[in-house]
């Protein structure tokens, strides 16, 4: 009896020691994921006819936009203002020291522009360090939203036009594509604006129309408002695509 008392006890040591053991870099992972902020789709375009002048200026240019888009998620729109006039002042700071890495997805060179997108990872202990310096911190990124945008558009140049417009608004931290056929896309954006007038205004400020889908939760349309101000007929091309179309190329 006691021998088996003690064979449980070993046992019990052992089986608590190995799931110790598997939860460890479990926690160690967690860690690394909350030291790290990735900011993608980040477009350079710029005339130069030497691609390695034209890649490392690209990069520098990259990582100061990303930088901005990681502020206007994080901070206040008081300390975001505050620390990006900062960054202009201060001659001494070379903000690639708070670059854990960046990939180019993409870049195009012709005989004098270079194109190119990144994708760059900051550490954000060496920001929070930096920032609590100037008495600014991090905001809480719990308040942070999903949301599911249909978009509309009528050939390649207004799909082109609106999704640049997309990028350009302060109240999106970053989007992805996750669908895109001949006439409409799904695309899916997080954003800190909890306020739905607030971020209907942003996107109007953008030439792009939107409109909450209905029985979606956390759906909108959006459409390219052109010159004329007149947006896509959105309830009809939704009707439109519920129909068999061209195939759709998934991107994620």
């Amino acid at each position: 009896m006691i021998k088996n008392i003690k064979y449980f006890m070993r046992s019990s040591i052992l089986l608590y020691g190995f799931i110790l053991f598997l939860c460890i870099p479990i926690v160690d992972n967690t860690a690394i994921a909350n030291d790290f902020f990735s900011v993608d789709n980040i477009n350079i375009d710029i005339i130069s006819k030497d691609i390695n002048l034209a890649r490392k200026e690209a990069t520098q240019k990259a990582i100061l936009i990303g930088l901005e888009k990681l502020f206007s998620w994080k901070l206040s729109k008081h300390d975001d203002s505050l620390i990006k006039l900062t960054i202009k002042e201060d001659e001494k700071l070379d903000i690639k020291d708070f670059v854990l890495e960046y990939k180019i997805q993409s870049e195009v060179l012709s005989n004098i522009s270079y194109k190119a997108e990144f994708s760059i990872f900051y550490n954000l202990k060496k920001i929070s360090s930096w920032l609590n310096s100037y008495n600014i911190y991090f905001n809480d990124s719990s308040n942070s939203k999903i949301l599911s945008l249909n978009a509309s558009f009528k050939n390649f140049k207004n799909w082109r036009l609106l999704i640049t417009n997309l990028k350009n608004i302060d109240a999106i931290i970053e989007y992805n594509i996750l669908s895109i056929s001949y006439n409409s896309a799904l695309i899916r954006v997080s954003t800190n604006v909890e306020n739905e007038a607030i971020f209907f205004k942003a996107f109007n400020n953008s030439r792009i129309a939107i409109e909450k889908r209905l029985n979606i939760h956390d759906g909108y349309n959006i459409s390219l408002i052109d010159l004329s101000n007149k947006t896509i007929d959105l309830l009809n091309t939704e009707y439109k695509n519920n129909k068999k179309d061209s195939s759709i190329l998934l991107t994620e």
